[in-house]
Order: structure tokens, then C-alpha cells, then sequence
């Protein structure tokens, strides 16, 4: 996690994005940060969820790549983030069949990181 963590660095992330995370460690949820999917970015991995934190419109062109790759794409605002979502967090988390075995989903782009 402390790697994952790194790249929330300020400089390399929103605050929103930081605040989120802080929220995912505080609750013992693994994640994966600055996910590739054929190419493109993806702010969370969270079980069988892509996360992305969001001040523009959505890619929809990412969103379809989201769900190629077997995942569920799902956009909150930056104004969303707050300690609200951990019971949300842990409800998602739970249902995930990933979550089940403690998997966090690799992708082909980056398996390195």
C-alpha cells in the first residue's frame, strides 16, 4: 500500500484524490493509484471498481475500455469525497468478488507498478 500511496504525492495527484485514499487506508482497503488501462489512466482500483474522481466529463471512450478490462467504471466529484463514503466504500468493497480473496486486479499495461 505504501507504494501505491507514493504516487498520491501533492504535485502527482488532486487533493480530492489524496483525501480519498486517506479514506481507503483508514478503512483497510487495498487499492491500486494511477492504474493503466490500455493506455489510460485510472485514479482507483477498488475490487472490481475503476474510481475516478472527476472535475471534467467523462471519457467515454475510458469508460468502455474500463469495462473491456472487466471492471465497473464509477465517477465521483471531488466534492464528493468526505468520510461519508466508507460506509459506501465498505458496501462496494464487500460485494466485490475480488474483495473476497483480497485480489486487486492487475492490468496487462500495469502489472510493474
Amino acid at each position: 500500500m505504501r507504494r501505491q500511496l507514493n504516487k498520491l504525492k501533492k504535485g502527482k495527484s488532486t487533493k480530492s484524490e489524496r483525501r480519498f485514499a486517506e479514506i481507503l487506508k483508514s478503512q483497510h482497503i487495498p487499492f491500486r493509484t494511477k492504474a493503466l488501462i490500455e493506455g489510460h489512466e485510472v485514479d482507483f482500483i477498488v475490487g472490481d471498481y475503476a474510481i475516478e474522481i472527476d472535475s471534467h466529463d467523462q471519457n467515454v471512450e475510458k469508460n468502455k475500455l474500463v469495462i473491456k478490462a472487466g471492471l465497473i467504471p464509477f465517477h465521483l466529484k471531488s466534492w464528493d469525497i468526505g468520510p461519508h463514503l466508507k460506509d459506501w466504500i465498505h458496501k462496494i468493497y464487500g460485494n466485490s468478488s475480488r474483495s473476497r480473496g483480497k485480489f486487486i486486479r492487475s492490468t496487462s499495461d500495469n502489472s510493474k507498478s
